[in-house]
Order: structure tokens, then C-alpha cells, then sequence
């Protein structure tokens, strides 16, 4: 192949990411309603805000905190395939925000040279709210990956899915779930993504690791069937079966698994299907040519 991504002498290794967070910061949206002499009025909003979207009443994303970081680790073999070398999800209440931080950078020191993150849109989510955590902390991005500093795109070694599938944002972007949904992927499996405010603020912090996971799970399947677009070395639905099946083995005990399980039955039916009506194929050709 002539793409050098996708040598047989060097395999791509990708860490796929997610964040989950909430508002919690309300002493600096206090700071900031100060810094704006905002008199506290219910019914003041300023010129060119709706009530509910006015910053002043509504904290935007640079107050949310980070409560929970999902990654798994992918290394592609030469004929096509994809080996999970690790998932994991760092989360409240066992780490603070500070905390995640650095379990999140240990993890990327860890890979190899050239391996490349992989998200949803995290140029535009993910890794803001991931550098005003770092910055909060007084920590320092890993040095192989000091390009998030700026945009994350362009040169860097990041793969952003709702990006380069959009025409480089020319399509309106959607949601990943949208985009699942029509390539018939699961997503979203354990609670709607509004829900996950509610359930960090409640405490139920394993039901939001679920929902973090879930999102990386719903991305690393999207770009199972991203890399069919560069590489034939192998069918996506024997790509997906592999990580689905991995994933059972390392999260074996998660309330989506049975979805998953569900899914890959799915995928493994559709192969069956399809090497039958090969097998008839041949045989048919066979027939016309005796």
C-alpha cells in the first residue's frame, strides 16, 4: 500500500478519548458575575441573549470540571485487524480533577511513537476542557503531545471523526449518536447524554463511567469502519467483532455489555449471510459453466 500510515513495518497505534463533565465551578462563574457587575436581577439579561443562554445566569464550559476520562488503546495488525491493548476509565470519586489529569497523561506517555488520539469532536470539546483543566492544575501537557496546546488540528497526530467525515466541518456537524444510527452502531446504550450532569451531580459516578465508556465504544466502531475508506486488508464487521469481543472480555461486568453482545450477534449473522450467498454464487457459476 502507498499510504505510509499503513505500512505492514509500522502498524498505527490510536488511543481513543472521551471526557464526561459537569458544572461545578460556581465560585469563578461568581468571579465572573462580579467582574461583569451583574446586579443579580431574574429578569435582567443582557442585549443579544436569550434568558436561558445568558453567561451571566448560565455557567458555560469553562466552569465545568472533568469527573471522568475514558481511553482505550488500539494497535492494528498487518493483515487489517485491530488489538485493544487497553480500556480504562479514571473517574470520581477515587480522583479529583487534578488527578485524572495526570492518569490521563501517564497513559499517553506510555504509547509509542506516532500513535494518534482519536474522538468525537474533540477539537471542539474534549481538549478545551482538558487544557483549562491542565491549566487550573499548573500541569504540563506530555511532550509528544504538546500540539494540543493549539488546535489539534491540521499536522497533529489526532484523528477527529466528526470532523474529517463532515468534509472538514463543510457538512453541518452532527452528533455522534446520529452518525452511529445511520451506519446502525450502538450508542448512548446506558443514559441520553443529558442525563450525565445529573448523574455526576448526584454521585452516581459508576453509571457515568458507563456512559464515558459507551462513547469511546460508539467511536472506536466508527472508525473501524473509517479505516474500510484506506484499507481492504480487512472486512469491518470482522473488525468490529474482534473489539466487541474484547471489550466483553475487559468489561465484562458493565450494564451495556448485553447490547454489545446483541450487536456483535448481529454482525456475526450478517457474515453468515454473506459467505452463504458467496457459496451460492460459486456454485451457480459453477452450474453455468458445466
Amino acid at each position: 500500500m502507498n499510504d505510509k500510515h499503513f505500512s505492514e513495518a509500522q502498524p498505527r497505534c490510536y488511543i481513543v478519548l472521551d471526557v464526561e463533565s459537569a458544572v461545578a465551578d460556581e465560585a469563578g462563574h461568581r468571579r465572573y458575575q462580579a467582574m461583569e457587575r451583574w446586579s443579580g436581577n431574574d429578569d435582567e439579561s443582557r442585549r443579544g441573549y436569550k434568558r436561558d443562554d445568558d453567561p451571566l445566569k448560565t455557567p458555560r464550559w469553562p466552569f465545568q470540571t472533568i469527573f471522568a476520562v475514558s481511553v482505550m488503546v488500539l494497535f492494528e495488525h498487518c493483515q487489517g485487524n485491530i488489538h485493544v491493548s487497553r480500556f480504562e476509565t479514571f473517574a470520581a470519586p477515587d480522583l479529583d480533577e487534578r488527578g485524572l489529569m495526570v492518569a490521563l497523561y501517564q497513559v499517553l506517555g506510555e504509547l509509542p511513537e506516532g500513535a494518534e488520539i482519536v474522538s468525537w469532536g474533540g477539537g471542539w470539546h474534549d481538549f478545551p476542557l482538558i487544557k483549562i483543566a491542565t491549566l487550573r492544575h499548573g500541569l504540563s501537557l506530555p511532550p509528544r503531545f504538546r500540539w494540543m496546546a493549539w488546535s489539534g488540528e491540521g499536522k497533529a497526530n489526532h484523528i477527529d471523526l466528526c470532523r474529517v467525515l463532515t468534509g472538514g466541518s463543510k457538512m453541518k456537524p452532527v452528533h455522534m449518536s446520529e452518525y452511529a444510527a445511520s451506519l446502525n452502531i450502538p450508542a448512548k446504550i446506558t443514559a441520553p447524554p443529558f442525563a450525565v450532569a445529573g448523574l455526576i451531580k448526584g454521585g452516581d459516578f459508576e453509571s457515568c463511567q458507563e456512559c464515558v465508556e459507551v462513547d469511546v465504544i460508539t467511536t472506536v466502531l466508527i472508525l473501524a469502519r473509517w479505516r474500510k475508506l484506506l484499507d481492504p486488508g480487512a472486512r469491518s464487521e470482522v473488525v468490529e467483532d474482534r473489539i466487541l469481543r474484547q471489550i466483553e472480555e475487559l468489561k465484562g461486568t458493565r450494564r451495556y455489555i448485553p447490547a454489545l453482545r446483541a450487536h456483535r450477534a448481529m454482525l456475526q449473522r450478517q457474515m453468515m449471510l454473506a459467505a452463504a450467498n458467496d457459496v451460492d454464487a460459486i456454485n451457480n457459476e459453477g452450474s453455468i459453466a458445466a
